[in-house]
């Protein structure tokens, strides 16, 4: 018995570093977030921070430009993530083949996810200006007019889409390529003996043995779409007219510019409760899959 307890206090103590270092990381800004979004609070010396209550949440529902974003944050999840996971899963299903020269491409298709997101914004911002961009050059080669990728509201969310669609497709094809790997050979052989087609073969057996993967790039992907701003201050600054306007982008509008802590808080204590509760829903597929059906 003293032996035991002896190694779950020598367990506690090697673990606890690690333990002290997440609170520090994660529960400290949740808590910090939560403390200010209850309170009037700007970076002024006139007016100091003072109790609240839930007025700022109660300002959130009233709020258009809050409403507008969350609308706007959805759209762009779901296209981008979409577009992703289709074309992450047909690009991954070609790299499993037995074609060759897949592997060089393979390494050279992982190049725009190491990209750094601001970076990927300012390119794709150069090449889908109205003015000098290189694909509006291509456009009026062939005696079109100029499009307005970045001024239209229609074009200006598709664009931005795009820019991460271009960059992520790469990770998802990556994580279903892998899965694809490590899938074992019998199963498919006893689905041929059985006489499935390969078309039945793909929705029985490959596509339900590949749902963990297919779930956790969704996890993984839908909360760095919630969260993206990188691509938005780079491209159109919440533009035109509020068409880009995502959520994190007006949270840093307000937080950052107009100094209201106490209302950006309260908008980033939203935006963790709706990726924890989307991500909670994820996690019950995987752990429950009987339970989606």
């Amino acid at each position: 018995m003293s032996q035991s307890r002896a190694a779950r206090r020598a367990a506690f103590i090697l673990i606890s570093p690690a333990v002290l270092l997440l609170l520090a990381l994660n529960v400290f800004p949740i808590g910090f977030a939560v403390f200010i979004s209850l309170r009037h609070w700007s970076l002024s010396i006139v007016n100091p921070p003072r109790f609240a209550g839930l007025f700022n949440y109660q300002e959130l529902t009233l709020d258009d430009r809050f409403i507008n974003s969350l609308s706007v944050s959805a759209t762009f999840v779901l296209i981008a993530i979409l577009a992703e996971l289709v074309l992450g899963f047909a690009l991954a299903f070609v790299f499993n083949s037995k074609l060759k020269g897949l592997d060089t491409l393979r390494k050279l298709s992982l190049l725009p996810v190491m990209a750094m997101p601001l970076v990927v914004g300012l390119v794709w911002f150069y090449m889908l200006n109205e003015n000098f961009g290189v694909i509006n050059w291509f456009v009026t080669l062939f005696g079109a007019e100029r499009l307005p990728f970045l001024t239209d509201s229609t074009l200006a969310m598709l664009s931005i889409a795009l820019a991460d669609i271009w960059q992520w497709t790469p990770f998802v094809t990556l994580v279903i390529f892998a899965a694809l790997q490590s899938l074992p050979e019998y199963v498919f052989e006893a689905g041929r003996m059985d006489g499935l087609t390969e078309r039945e073969i793909f929705w029985r057996i490959t596509l339900p043995l590949l749902r963990p993967a297919i779930v956790v790039v969704l996890i993984i992907r839908a909360i760095d779409a919630v969260r993206m701003i990188d691509l938005v201050f780079m491209m159109t600054k919440g533009g035109p007219g509020g068409a880009t306007e995502v959520l994190p982008w007006y949270l840093y509008t307000t937080g950052f510019q107009s100094f209201d802590l106490g209302y950006a808080g309260s908008m980033a204590v939203v935006m963790i409760i709706i990726v924890t509760l989307g991500a909670q829903v994820f996690v019950r597929q995987i752990a429950n899959p009987e339970k989606g059906r």
